[in-house]
């Protein structure tokens, strides 16, 4: 009697095992910000931009802040490209839409550029502990001539965007419009710094 309870117990056991879950695919979510900036003085200079570092939290997952301060991340929802190459790339774009530079490239590729953008990026999530949620941008930016160690121009830019509700799509969507508004920013900034080289006594 007893073995047929096992028996019996083993069956059922399996029969829940071979019963087919619902498998929820991940999302991925595209960050895709509209460049719009304003024509700047153009120079002969050229510029090389080297890929953003970026701070160890933020990768493909969907970071988030709650109210203790804690990070954590959205559960089957990622970003389908690396905030590092996301932002680097927006900035690059912006830089070369206000037309200050007469060549914007990849450091990596440019056999010695006038001028050399680096950067690094602090922030990139969604904050959990403000009502109503908001994305938190924050890169900090240094613009050198190749050969001088003294900066051009420095700062480091902050965003905030609301997020319309909970969902992957609008946090996308505000991250987008963030990243717009920081590569303006920055191409902005650059486009007003002298890029002149400082006269030798």
């Amino acid at each position: 009697m007893m073995r047929k309870a096992v028996i019996l117990a083993c069956v059922l056991l399996c029969a829940g095992c071979l019963t087919p879950k619902k498998i929820v695919p991940t999302q991925y979510y595209t960050i895709d910000p509209v460049i719009d900036v304003g024509d700047a003085e153009a120079t002969a200079l050229t510029l090389g931009v080297r890929p953003f570092a970026v701070a160890r939290p933020y990768d493909a997952g969907m970071a988030y802040l709650d109210s203790r301060h804690r990070m954590a991340y959205r559960i089957k929802e990622e970003w389908a490209e690396l905030p590092r190459d996301v932002v680097t790339r927006a900035v690059m774009d912006a830089i070369t839409a206000a037309g200050r530079f007469a060549d914007v490239g990849k450091a990596a590729e440019m056999s010695l550029p006038d001028c050399m953008l680096t950067g690094e990026v602090r922030k990139f999530h969604e904050d959990r502990s403000v009502c109503p949620p908001i994305v938190e941008l924050e890169a900090r930016l240094e613009l050198r001539r190749t050969r001088a160690k003294e900066a051009i121009w420095a700062d480091t830019l902050r965003v905030e965007m609301p997020i319309a509700d909970d969902s992957g799509e609008s946090l996308a969507a505000a991250m987008s419009e963030a990243v717009a508004v920081l590569a303006r920013q920055a191409a902005e900034n650059i486009a007003r710094a002298d890029l002149r080289v400082p006269e030798t006594p």
